[in-house]
């Protein structure tokens, strides 16, 4: 009983160091996807019943192309604040396997990896609210080279009440999905052929030559 007691009294006295330390960023896989736990492991509070956190994240996408993913939490009074996101493919053979490329817009996120994937997440900067009541976090997100499914995006945030300690926090959850954009081929018509329809001759002389005899082209004679 007494070995308990003091485990639990050093665990209550390192907790500040804890709380301290996840003002430079989380632990990657904490967004709530895919299985994964979200800040509520560590924090404690009353489930929010407002919807303080918004991301902005395209709705479909083009292969290879950049977007700009844009985390929010507001809520009256917050001081101080933290996120993790994580962009991964949303079903098929590559279900949970990292999409594309994360990095940072600015100094008030960053980007870390855990089991193969890139997790963005705040800083120690970009953890206090300057005016209190609004974090707003901007990472670029690069889609995948091959655009084969949806992507989704899991995030989970922390808007602490700023007493260094695990309780009386809010942690939110959100989730985004961008599809892919399919690029439409265009098919020739029947009355323009491909250039290739008729190798070693231009454009302009693919059409059929209606009317005038080819080189080497005899006609039948017609009758009277």
């Amino acid at each position: 009983m007494r070995r308990s007691a003091v485990a639990a009294a050093g665990a209550l006295f390192a907790l500040p160091a804890v709380l301290l330390a996840y003002h430079d960023g989380p632990v990657p896989g904490v967004t709530g996807g895919f299985g994964e736990p979200t800040c509520a492991q560590c924090h404690q509070g009353k489930p929010p019943a407002d919807r303080a956190l918004t991301i902005a994240a395209p709705k479909t996408y083009r292969a290879g192309q950049t977007y700009r993913v844009r985390v929010t939490l507001a809520r009256p009074g917050l001081e101080v604040g933290g996120f993790e996101v994580a962009a991964r493919h949303r079903s098929g053979p590559e279900a949970g396997t990292q999409a594309g490329e994360l990095r940072a817009a600015d100094a008030r996120a960053q980007v870390t990896m855990g089991k193969g994937v890139q997790y963005a997440q705040h800083t120690a900067a970009g953890s206090r609210a300057t005016p209190p009541g609004t974090l707003t976090w901007v990472v670029v997100w690069r889609a995948p080279a091959n655009a084969a499914g949806e992507v989704v995006f899991h995030i989970a945030a922390n808007a602490s009440n700023a007493d260094s300690s695990a309780l009386g926090d809010a942690i939110y959850t959100a989730v985004a999905v961008a599809r892919p954009v399919r690029s439409t081929t265009t098919m020739p018509t029947a009355h323009r052929p491909s250039p290739q329809a008729s190798p070693g001759v231009p454009w302009r002389d693919a059409r059929p030559a209606f009317g005038r005899r080819m080189p080497g082209e005899h006609h039948a004679h017609r009758n009277p």
